[in-house]
Parts: C-alpha cells; sequence; structure tokens
C-alpha cells in the first residue's frame, strides 16, 4: 500500500509539472484576451482598436458597452448613448453620429455566434473578406469573448 500511494504521489508532482510548463508562454510572447472593435462608414471613415481584455477587469460578463466605456476612459474614444428602457441605444461613437433627418442610425455587427440575429431580418456586412452578421442583441447585452470581433457602423431605413 505504501509503494501505491508513493507511486501516486510521483505522478501527482509530475503531472503538477507538466501543466505548469504548457501554462506558460514562451519568452517575448505575449498571452492574454484580445477582441477587434471597428468603426466604419463603410466608406472612408474606418478606426479599428484592438483591445487587451486583460487591462479592462474582463470576466464572463463584460459586454459591449464595458469595453466601450473603458475605451472612452482611456481617451481613445468618445461616445453618446441612451437607455432606452432595455439598455444602452448608441447615439454617437468615435465620428459615427445617428441622423433621424437622413434615415441613419448606429447599427452593430458581430462575430460572436450567441449574439447574431437569426431572425428573417438578419443583414451582414463584410469587413476585410469576412461577413459578419447583425446583433440580435441591444449594446449593453452583446457578448465579448477572446477573439471576437464587433463592428459598429450605419442602417439607412
Amino acid at each position: 500500500m505504501k509503494k501505491f500511494i508513493k507511486v501516486l504521489a510521483v505522478l501527482t508532482v509530475l503531472t503538477i509539472v507538466v501543466a505548469a510548463l504548457f501554462a506558460c508562454a514562451p519568452d517575448g510572447e505575449v498571452t492574454g484576451d484580445k477582441m477587434t472593435l471597428v468603426l466604419t462608414d463603410g466608406g472612408d471613415y474606418t478606426q479599428v482598436f484592438e483591445v487587451d481584455l486583460n487591462q479592462m477587469s474582463y470576466n464572463e460578463n463584460t459586454g459591449l458597452m464595458n469595453v466601450v466605456e473603458s475605451l472612452k476612459l482611456q481617451g481613445k474614444l468618445t461616445y453618446t448613448a441612451t437607455d432606452g428602457g432595455y439598455g444602452a441605444y448608441l447615439t454617437q461613437i468615435g465620428e459615427l453620429t445617428e441622423d433621424a433627418s437622413a434615415h441613419r442610425s448606429i447599427y452593430i455587427y458581430t462575430s460572436v455566434e450567441k449574439d447574431i440575429d437569426v431572425s428573417q431580418y438578419a443583414t451582414d456586412f463584410t469587413y476585410e473578406g469576412k461577413k459578419y452578421v447583425n446583433s440580435g442583441v441591444g449594446a449593453s447585452d452583446m457578448t465579448i469573448t477572446d477573439g471576437c470581433v464587433i463592428i459598429i457602423t450605419y442602417t439607412v431605413w
């Protein structure tokens, strides 16, 4: 029995050491969660933010408005939003501004599968050769995950 416990202890230590080796990043390599936020008018104006989510107390509840507010606090982005009772409604972000007289409002596309619009009204937007589907949830409820891409642009009605 003592021999079994010793073998088990050695195997446990060996497993911990191997796991620790794989958990470490090679020298010079940065690890962490990142996402991309793109603001575009579909023409001349495009602004891209590579956001290090670990710099903003990122967790599973981090949403788009957390990212936008973090960029605002860093002085990298301006935005205005109203609360329509269902969460934040973006009226201006970066150089994008809604304009009712031009029948133009701010619209959001996402790469996060669980947030995409699955209704018959879903639309897509192509950015750098890849299609993104409009969000089926509001900005306050959008999910942010490692590697996700969020595109904010206009829709015309």
